[in-house]
């Protein structure tokens, strides 16, 4: 990975050295497995789930999402839904202000990999 690549995803939060180890330092398998967060659906069963007021079903798509951008060190995103998994774990809903981050993030985070 060309040192302005790997720059540009560390400052958007992405844990590259982390996630290389992870991957054995094999960059063609990151970057395709990097590609699958574009055809992931957690993120919009999260959504769909926390407007329909559904605790448990918003909580199981959280929970699928943090393990999968925590494996591709997406960690910005991973960090945001720590806290989020834990209030939906306790059949706590109150998680405006947490969606409206992610949906930024989420954006940022497609558009990033999109153009990879």
């Amino acid at each position: 990975m060309e040192k302005s690549e790997k720059d540009f995803l560390e400052s958007k939060g992405f844990d590259i050295d982390g996630t290389m180890r992870r991957f054995l330092n094999n960059e063609a398998l990151y970057k395709k497995c990097l590609k699958k967060f574009l055809d992931d659906t957690s993120y919009e069963k999260l959504k769909a789930a926390y407007s329909e007021g559904n605790c448990n079903d918003a909580f199981k798509a959280a929970h699928t999402m943090k393990g999968f951008v925590s494996n591709l060190g997406i960690n910005r995103i991973y960090e945001l839904l720590i806290p989020m998994v834990e209030k939906l774990r306790s059949q706590n809903l109150d998680i405006a202000s947490e969606m409206s981050q992610l949906d930024e993030l989420y954006a940022d985070t497609y558009k990033i990999i999109e153009d990879m």
